[in-house]
């Protein structure tokens, strides 16, 4: 009765789409679990970008600043960091904060990721 027709039955078609679920289960932690240690990663790049504009301007004037004073130039013109590091700021989710001000004796900043770990770093470069 059914010979001479063409197409999928039911029950293959039942099969596809279990498949598909399963590899779809699979695949979606692997993704969200990536996408989270993008983020991490971005925050922690951008904070060693801070600290290494701490680090020059400490090198040439003796003492670290604040973000304004990176962003907006020294007596020369030098711009150690570009106009988006305004205290605070949003990129990507991610929060930065100066949490202690620039000061000749050292400087403090934050980031606090979507999920709400927050890393920090000082004068020192580490982030934790």
């Amino acid at each position: 009765m059914l010979k001479g027709r063409k197409g999928f039955t039911l029950i293959e078609l039942l099969i596809v789409v279990a498949i598909i679920g399963i590899i779809a289960a699979i695949a979606v932690p692997t993704l969200i679990s990536t996408r989270g240690a993008a983020i991490q990663s971005k925050a922690t790049a951008n904070l060693r970008t801070l600290s290494s504009a701490q680090t020059a301007y400490l090198a040439k004037y003796g003492e670290y600043v604040d973000w304004a004073t990176l962003t907006g130039g020294d007596a020369d013109g030098v711009i150690y960091l570009d106009s988006r590091w305004v205290n605070p700021f949003t990129e990507d989710g991610i929060d930065y904060a100066e949490s202690g001000p620039g000061d000749a004796a050292g400087f403090e900043a934050t980031a606090t990721l979507p999920n709400g770990t927050v890393l920090t770093i000082d004068e020192t470069g580490q982030i934790q």
